[in-house]
């Protein structure tokens, strides 16, 4: 089967578990479009297209540095003068924890919480008797457990990266998270084409 994507549906359980999925083709549509979308924001769209163009015809990279950044590798990650062992789990992994799955869930919710019509956009109806709960705790959970694994930088940092960094250019490690971040910079040498979009906080106030 040729590459669709490197997660699938099962990925979204526990906190972002998507009831009622019987909208299949929805959600497989969301995952197509925003898999890309978020890949090529941490990996820049060349070392995104090499990454594609590395698999194989059963969406297997052929080669180790791309195994090692779809399927996971322990890695040795300098921080504050201490070499640290680390282990990347990968963009897919069996525990089903990937960055991918919880930014899909993120924009997948996000574009759900209104529908449209015939007439305009329109809040999602509630059920006679039902309370709609505000979705916003939850896109905030889902979106820093996105960035913990993505690669958190620190926000007063916000103003020095206003736009994606070539990975050559990245000063520092900013924290021991063992995350697509750290484990790119500890190996950019192998990445020369790396270049980063940072993804900043957010809260419940928009900030």
């Amino acid at each position: 089967m040729a590459y669709t994507s490197f997660i699938d549906s099962t990925y979204f359980v526990g906190e972002i578990s998507i009831p009622n999925a019987a909208n299949e083709a929805a959600l497989t549509q969301a995952i197509t479009q925003y898999e890309k979308e978020i890949l090529i924001q941490l990996l820049g769209y060349k070392l995104y297209s090499l990454l594609i163009a590395d698999l194989d015809a059963d969406g297997n990279p052929e080669t180790q540095i791309y195994t090692d950044l779809v399927d996971g590798v322990e890695f040795t990650h300098a921080y504050r003068g201490e070499d640290i062992t680390l282990k990347w789990e990968g963009l897919k992994n069996t525990a089903l924890q990937s960055l991918i799955a919880y930014y899909v869930f993120y924009k997948y919710v996000e574009r759900d919480v209104t529908r449209l019509y015939g007439t305009g956009v329109s809040m999602a109806s509630v059920k006679e008797g039902w309370e709609r709960a505000s979705s916003v705790n939850k896109l905030c959970n889902a979106w820093e457990s996105m960035r913990e694994l993505y690669g958190r930088i620190p926000p007063e940092y916000k103003p020095v990266y206003p736009r994606p960094v070539l990975g050559t250019n990245l000063p520092s490690v900013f924290n021991s998270d063992p995350s697509a971040y750290n484990f790119l910079f500890a190996n950019k040498d192998n990445y020369p084409d790396w270049i980063f979009t940072p993804q900043w906080n957010i809260n419940a106030f928009g900030i």
